[in-house]
């Protein structure tokens, strides 16, 4: 069975919406521009669609990278080409990041579209952060856990529900060809010329309930429970970290290669 690489996304603001692109440069962060900017509060919490689910309205200007900001209702938000404001608090799971204010437009932009005070800000050159209490170790940006998420179209099809899309799960790479749920059990993978250890699976949240008007739903996180729960977690794909060189580009069409597998699957750190 051949299985190969379909889709290619990156979501440059956290929680906000996806770019999708042809071919992207595969890094230790994760893919390039992805999750390298993020929506903060008045306490320097990073915000997400668990709190503000039109968030999944905003969609990013790219370029190759962040110019701008759309959303339905308001004129476009321009951005400068870097951040070149003060560095202020920005938090995520109680752990201390930062960020560089991007725009002074852009505080009051959020707030006329979310409602809710929140401001932009870009991540630092010199932010140093890596997963916590996990058996293995790279350097993350404003993602929550992993650098890295995989998804399968055939895992994805066994939901029975054809509304679903592999944009409500916010993948990076989506494959197709695989036996579904196959990839439970990959540990290293190679993906055109990059290679990548498959590190644990991923533990839903509510995010993936939010539908593409922005609405928080019940859907699809009920049905995953009944057929996905193991323990207190709720499973759907992957995520991987670079194994190898950085630097060598992902292209959709690639061919997945599985160099090792088992028949246990992979573990949850939550």
């Amino acid at each position: 069975m051949t299985v190969t690489l379909a889709a290619l996304y990156i979501y440059p603001v956290k929680s906000c919406a996806e770019v999708r692109l042809d071919a992207a440069r595969a890094e230790p962060r994760g893919l390039a521009g992805d999750r390298r900017w993020a929506l903060v509060g008045p306490d320097g919490r990073l915000l997400t669609q668990r709190e503000l689910p039109r968030m999944r309205l905003i969609e990013p200007v790219w370029d190759g990278t962040l110019r701008g900001l759309r959303a339905p209702g308001l004129p476009d938000l321009p951005l400068p080409a870097e951040a070149t404001g003060p560095r202020v608090p920005a938090t995520l799971w109680g752990e201390a990041i930062g960020g560089l204010r991007v725009s002074p437009e852009a505080e009051a932009w959020l707030e006329a579209f979310l409602d809710a005070p929140c401001d932009l800000v870009a991540l630092p050159a010199d932010a140093s952060r890596w997963q916590e209490g996990k058996p293995f170790r790279a350097p993350l940006g404003y993602a929550d856990g992993n650098p890295y998420h995989l998804i399968s179209t055939t895992s994805l099809d066994t939901l029975g529900d054809a509304s679903r899309s592999p944009l409500d799960f916010r993948p990076n790479l989506v494959v197709e060809g695989a036996l579904p749920f196959a990839e439970d059990g990959w540990r290293r993978v190679q993906v055109g010329p990059v290679g990548f250890q498959v590190v644990e699976s991923c533990a839903r949240c509510s995010v993936v309930n939010v539908d593409p008007g922005g609405r928080m739903t019940a859907e699809p996180l009920r049905t995953l429970a009944r057929h996905r729960r193991r323990g207190h977690a709720i499973l759907f794909g992957q995520h991987l970290i670079l194994e190898g060189t950085p630097g060598l580009t992902l292209t959709v069409g690639d061919s997945v290669t599985v160099l090792d597998w088992s028949p246990e699957p992979n573990p949850s750190y939550g």
